[in-house]
């Protein structure tokens, strides 16, 4: 699995903060990415790689935190790439919570399905910039339209709330 392929594919996590900022000025994609865990199950039968305990991602001012991390990977060939080790889905589960300096999205369980082009963080998602707050139950995100949406499901309705800036004189 290459290095360079990992950041990337995890910086995408970050994605859902562009429902509250649309750039993200301390993103740094050529950053290095450093993994922490307290293990790592490497299933090379199934393409699987599986970070667990106390799981914190970084690279440069945005990290992750969750409870599971599973990197799914395509042998030799099998993405279509010639880049061994290739991404095809990340998983976080449990407790999800990726910041940078000025955002913060949580949720229970978040899903980069690299093939598809498709973000999805659920369970709980609450996303914010300083005192800007969205909330719902679900937040799609297809990468190639630029579509967004954010699904109440059962918990009843979407709720914003945004605070103007307060005006200096």
């Amino acid at each position: 699995m290459s290095a360079r392929t990992l950041i990337a594919a995890l910086l995408l996590l970050i994605v859902p903060l562009g429902a509250l900022a649309q750039a993200l000025p301390q993103r740094d994609t050529d950053a290095p990415i450093e993994i922490e865990a307290d293990n790592l199950e490497v299933q090379r039968d199934r393409q699987l790689a599986i970070f667990t305990g106390n799981v914190d991602a970084v690279q440069g001012r945005m990290s992750l935190q969750t409870n599971e991390l599973r990197v799914t990977y395509h042998e030799d060939g099998e993405g279509g790439g010639n880049d061994s080790g290739a991404i095809s889905k990340l998983e976080a589960i449990g407790e999800v919570v990726i910041t940078t300096a000025k955002e913060k999205a949580t949720g229970l369980r978040g899903i980069y399905d690299v093939d598809a082009g498709t973000m999805r963080l659920e369970g709980g998602v609450q996303l914010y910039r300083e005192d800007n707050v969205l909330t719902g139950e679900t937040l799609v995100m297809d990468l190639n339209s630029g579509v967004s949406t954010l699904d109440a499901g059962n918990t009843g309705r979407v709720k914003a709330i945004f605070r103007p800036e307060k005006k200096t004189n």
